[in-house]
């Protein structure tokens, strides 16, 4: 699990990412996601940026619930209409969207530890972690 969030970050970081702002995060849009809103998620971190040829942008925003993987799951199923593979080596659910929004439910069996803004532990720990990625051609 820490492999798949750590390479996803990495990738990111690679096309010009960083850690949003509370500002930034209290203005993440559903149209932005191209998916639904889970309910009651709260917001992890938001990467939203162009690559330097400003052809490609990337969204990867990441949301914590405590709420069971397979409840999570359903909700993206119903609503995408697709339906979701689960990889057990790292306890991930995937859900790809047919706008090319890949959606994945993390939710190991201890837990997703919360990290702040500078990767530091807060002491939480959630069931799930969602996160979900979508590249856009300019």
């Amino acid at each position: 699990m820490t492999r798949t969030i750590l390479m996803l970050a990495g990738l990111a970081l690679l096309l010009g990412g960083s850690i949003a702002t509370a500002a930034q995060k209290e203005r993440a849009q559903q149209t932005t996601l191209g998916v639904p809103a889970y309910p009651g998620w709260a917001v992890h971190r938001l990467d939203d940026k162009a690559d330097t040829s400003g052809k490609t942008h990337l969204y990867q925003y990441q949301y914590y619930s405590d709420d069971p993987a397979q409840q999570i799951v359903s909700f993206y199923e119903e609503r995408i209409g697709a339906a979701a593979a689960f990889m057990e080596a790292t306890s991930t659910y995937t859900v790809n969207a047919p706008d090319g929004a890949m959606i994945q439910i993390t939710a190991p069996q201890d837990g997703i530890p919360q990290t702040n803004d500078e990767g530091q532990p807060t002491g939480k720990t959630w069931t799930s972690l969602i996160t979900i990625i979508r590249f856009q051609a300019q």
